[in-house]
């Protein structure tokens, strides 16, 4: 069998895709190409190498995998950054809830971010809580925020953050209570696909939007996979690899050795209280979750080494020794 022959760089392949509006037969002309099939198997071999979706274009008459004319799927499922060196600030589970969001771990978040000058800023999922659009039924009759008070204010906590390191990669995972809302308005509100407003990252546009983040290959962030009390450590035992996720809103960095080294079960905590309003469906009962958020140092080699965290203690935000954030106490009379 014939070998496929690549015709044109990566880049320009992606560029006549985009530029012939999806169309194969069009990009063969462009780029060379004696068939089609050979179009459809380079795509193929673009998307899965640089984590890219290339759409159909949508003609009722398209052939391809089945995806012209249909809403392409705009969630990129994994971004890589290759030859990372210095330091990344990993912060997740902020279900942020106007009123009540300018707790101490996110003040220790903003002068930490200042004090070390990050490269890479990652928010690690569930920016939102969604309390109106929620998988749990209102208690009783507490008054909840409604959805465009929450995308107030996560764009105004997010700007702030990005602001204290203007010149580091700002990128965003997507966790479970970010998608509700999404997915609540494709379930509800499947004639407006398409309209600008209608997916979280349209409203967070300043920070690059995916499902997890992978950084010098060994290393994976994203937002969630296993869960209950062993997930840090069932998470990089099956993945093969350091993983950092949020999710349980439990702040824990365990080391696991095995004949391929040493790696990392990181969780990063919660950028919230977790006695806050948010969680009453817990019921006050006790819990492993921990408001704090992670630094992950990374080599010129390229290999991370130990993980930091900063950890609110009794309402004090502690980080290599030092107390960075606490909360300002009233004076008794």
């Amino acid at each position: 069998m014939a070998a496929n022959i690549q015709l044109g760089t990566d880049q320009q392949f992606i560029d006549a895709w985009k530029s012939t509006g999806g169309r194969a037969s069009e990009v063969a002309k462009l780029l060379g190409y004696t068939a089609t099939s050979k179009v459809y198997y380079r795509r193929a071999k673009i998307e899965k190498r640089l984590s890219v979706v290339l759409s159909s274009a949508g003609d009722s008459n398209h052939k391809g995998r089945g995806d012209a004319g249909a809403t392409p799927y705009d969630y990129n499922p994994r971004l890589r950054i290759d030859g990372f060196t210095g330091a990344a600030v990993v912060f997740s589970d902020c279900h942020w809830w106007p009123g009540i969001s300018d707790t101490v771990a996110y003040k220790a978040l903003l002068e930490v971010i200042k004090e070390i000058k990050p490269k890479l800023i990652v928010a690690n999922g569930d920016i939102l809580d969604g309390a109106q659009i929620s998988r749990f039924g209102p208690i009783g009759w507490v008054k909840t925020p409604d959805v465009k008070a929450e995308l107030d204010e996560a764009g105004a906590r997010m700007t702030a953050i990005r602001r204290a390191a203007p010149n580091a990669h700002h990128i965003r995972t997507i966790g479970n209570h970010d998608l509700r809302y999404d997915s609540t308005l494709a379930s509800r509100a499947a004639q407006f696909t398409g309209i600008k407003g209608f997916r979280l990252a349209d409203h967070l546009c300043e920070w690059t939007e995916t499902m997890s983040l992978w950084v010098n290959d060994g290393v994976v962030i994203k937002h969630r996979w296993h869960n209950g009390i062993n997930a840090g450590r069932n998470n990089t035992l099956k993945a093969g690899k350091t993983m950092v996720t949020g999710h349980d809103h439990i702040l824990q960095i365990t080391p696991y050795l095995d004949y391929n080294g040493l790696r990392w079960a990181v969780q990063d905590g919660t950028l919230s209280d977790p006695g806050g309003p948010q969680f009453a469906y817990g019921e006050d009962n006790p819990s492993q979750a921990n408001s704090g958020f992670v630094v992950l140092p990374f080599l010129k080699n390229g290999r991370m080494i130990d993980p930091e965290a900063c950890r609110v203690i009794d309402g004090e935000a502690w980080f290599r020794g030092q107390k960075v954030a606490s909360i300002k106490r009233k004076a008794v009379a």
